[in-house]
């Protein structure tokens, strides 16, 4: 009966004759980051800053050979092919290195400001458009070109 009121249970010696030894080894590293996107953001951003600084002159010439022109969307576009094939890829390498630049500021914008994409285009068009110099083509928004 005492077992059923106090329970059954053996008894286990749980002491050892020596102490447990363990060998845990520790390293601990501190370090002390930024977020990895916007360090990544800010050098990428810079990048960009300079690669179009010293595009621009390039931009510049074209656009007053006609050759390129600011379509309604932000983007450069070739107007007036070069019959020279040399001057063509070049127009066209310039262009697309800068697009592929504008591409990345439009969605950085973008999403600092949680706005639509299209939507920083068109503003960043409009501001093109309003800083072309008179004869530049500019790509009116119901997709017409005119010279400016």
């Amino acid at each position: 009966m005492a077992c059923m009121l106090g329970g059954c249970s053996p008894t286990i010696n749980l002491a050892t004759p020596e102490p447990i030894k363990v060998d845990v080894g520790v390293r601990l590293d501190v370090y002390q980051k930024t977020a990895p996107t916007k360090a990544k953001d800010e050098q990428s951003s810079l990048q960009i800053a300079a690669n179009r600084r010293l595009r621009s002159g390039e931009i510049q010439s074209l656009k007053s050979d006609r050759v390129i022109g600011e379509d309604r969307d932000g983007y450069l576009d070739i107007r007036t092919k070069p019959t020279d094939a040399k001057y063509l890829a070049y127009a066209q390498g310039v262009a697309d290195a800068e697009n592929a630049d504008r591409s990345y500021l439009y969605l950085s914008n973008a999403q600092s400001q949680n706005k639509p994409l299209e939507s920083i285009e068109r503003e960043y068009a409009q501001l093109w458009s309003d800083r072309a110099f008179p004869g530049e083509w500019v790509q009116k928004e119901n997709g017409t070109w005119i010279q400016k």
